[in-house]
Formats: structure tokens, C-alpha cells, sequence
């Protein structure tokens, strides 16, 4: 009888060994495969394909001028259930848990004016920082309502045709809390 349980022992640690083996190999491929996304590594998230709706590529495609902006229409298509709302708009509720681990709580396309607005969960929380990495030539104000009440900092940058400018919580200016971007004013590069 000892002599079975040490064969099956064998085969037991044999089979986990291999399924280890297996589960490394389909680790490595699937990195290979997303080359170029880069949330792995920042809070234990796993890195997302690169055309995968994420809150690092909305920002990323937010200032790609045109081409960006369809790919976060499409995105949030795909990603919500939009539904009609005002003039000729589109608006999707959540809360949606996104491939990078962030959950977005809605979003809304302005049919008339064609501003997207984004809404950012706290939890987890998306650092402001990193968001402004994605943003050249963003600058943050700290945003007051009419009554001096800390609404949070407010990072804002033009480019390609387009404002883009996220909030942050108020008062720890810790999160980014929603996302919004619409057709610029003025041109730039």
C-alpha cells in the first residue's frame, strides 16, 4: 500500500507540476500578446489588450483627435447599454467593471454638442497623477463652487480639436472621479 501512495503522490504533484507549467505558459502568451498596454504592475492590475475599453486607453485616445474620440464612442458602445437621452444623445448607467479593474458608473455622449462625460469609481481608486501622465501639457486647478466648497482638482489639457479634463475627489484630491472631454474652441497640435 505505501508503494501506491507514493505513485499516486508522484502523479498528483506530476499533474500540478504540469498544470503550473501550463498556467505560466498561457501567463507568457497572453503578456506577449498585449505589448504595449501598460496596466500591469501598478496595484497588482493585470495588463489589458491594447484596444480593450480601460480607463488608461479613454485617456490616452482622448487626445488622438477625431480617431481617439470614435474609438471611446465605440468603446463605451460596447461597454455600456446606451440608451437615448436628449437630443439625439446617448447615455449608459453602471457601475461597469472595466478589463484594467477600474469600474466606471456611467456614461453620456451630448447629442448635440458631442461632449462625453465619464463617471470614475473611487474604488478602486485611479490615481490623478497617473491620469495626468496620459494628458501632454495638462495643468490642475483646485475647483471651487459658488459657496467655497472644495469640488477637487479639476487637470485639463487641449489638444487635437478636443478639451479633455478630469476631476478628482474633494478635498484628498486622491481619486479621479469622472472623465470629460468635448470639441475645443481654439486649434492646437
Amino acid at each position: 500500500m505505501n508503494s501506491m501512495n507514493r505513485g499516486r503522490g508522484t502523479s498528483t504533484f506530476e499533474r500540478a507540476f504540469a498544470s503550473a507549467a501550463l498556467a505560466l505558459v498561457a501567463c507568457v502568451a497572453a503578456s506577449c500578446s498585449t505589448a504595449g498596454a501598460s496596466g500591469a504592475g501598478r496595484g497588482g492590475r493585470e495588463a489589458a489588450p491594447v484596444n480593450a475599453v480601460t480607463v488608461e486607453n479613454l485617456l490616452r485616445w482622448s487626445v488622438q483627435g477625431a480617431a481617439g474620440i470614435a474609438k471611446i464612442r465605440s468603446g463605451l458602445a460596447q461597454t455600456f447599454e446606451m440608451k437615448p437621452s436628449g437630443k439625439q444623445g446617448l447615455y449608459g448607467a453602471g457601475p461597469v467593471r472595466l478589463v484594467d479593474g477600474y469600474t466606471l458608473n456611467f456614461s453620456s455622449v451630448r447629442g448635440l454638442t458631442g461632449a462625453i462625460h465619464i463617471g470614475v469609481e473611487e474604488r478602486p481608486c485611479y490615481s490623478p497623477d497617473r491620469a495626468a501622465s496620459f494628458l501632454p501639457g495638462v495643468a490642475d486647478s483646485v475647483e471651487l463652487d459658488a459657496h467655497m466648497i472644495d469640488r477637487g482638482k479639476n487637470y485639463a489639457t487641449e489638444r487635437n480639436g478636443f478639451r479633455v479634463y478630469f476631476n478628482t475627489t474633494p478635498d484628498t484630491y486622491q481619486c479621479v472621479t469622472s472623465i470629460h472631454i468635448r470639441p475645443s474652441e481654439k486649434a492646437n497640435p
